[in-house]
């Protein structure tokens, strides 16, 4: 059974420059101040870390007792299985943000890794592209593994050096156009990049919106 995306936990040297940077993004925080929930359950943690090699980490849906397949060097370290999620009431965010669409892995070779993400994942099917891996999680989001190229393309900007990490994000939005004004609201500048409103990185994290 295909896993269920749960909760991004999102990692800068300054937990309040996460919250700068999301709230300019026009989403609104959790009633207790640590992170963001949307209309779909899932979750984004904010988190504070001198480590600069980590900024995302994703959080996959597990049942007691599950564990993780065997580590895979620098992939492992990017998820983690969640038992028991609480569910939380998700506020409306002046972006129109409902859901989290898709986990987007810049990888130099998405391919190397089909064997363990699917493992990871618990989905046997995968689409493989000349711009890398789709994978289809529980829940309606999927798990995109895409070349530097691919990466760039589809965000409109250069991603970090590195073979294997989480760099970007799309949200599910109602409506392109108010979510468009709303960030511009903020002084923010976007673009529309292949179907998607793409608006720029957040404390190393690309961001999208497209049509929910």
């Amino acid at each position: 059974m295909s896993r269920k995306l749960v909760r991004i936990s999102l990692t800068a040297a300054s937990r309040q420059n996460l919250v700068g940077a999301w709230t300019r993004l026009g989403f609104a925080l959790d009633p207790d101040g640590a992170g963001v929930t949307l209309a779909d359950g899932v979750s984004l943690a904010f988190c504070a870390s001198d480590d600069p090699e980590r900024r995302v980490s994703v959080g996959l849906s597990a049942r007691p007792g599950d564990a993780p397949p065997l580590p895979a060097g620098e992939v492992s370290g990017c998820f983690q299985l969640v038992e028991g999620a609480p569910a939380l009431s998700a506020p409306d965010h002046p972006n129109g943000a409902v859901s989290l669409r898709e986990v987007v892995v810049c990888a130099e070779e998405p391919a190397d890794h089909a064997e363990f993400l699917s493992a990871l994942t618990g989905q046997r099917e995968m689409l493989a592209t000349s711009a890398g891996l789709d994978i289809q999680l529980a829940g309606g989001a999927s798990l995109q593994i895409l070349s530097p190229r691919a990466f760039a393309f589809r965000f409109g900007v250069n991603p970090h050096t590195g073979k294997f990490f989480i760099g970007g994000l799309v949200f599910g939005v109602k409506n392109l156009n108010q979510t468009d004004a709303a960030l511009a609201s903020k002084g923010l500048m976007t673009i529309f990049q292949v179907g998607r409103l793409a608006a720029g990185v957040a404390e190393g994290v690309a961001v999208a919106f497209e049509r929910a």
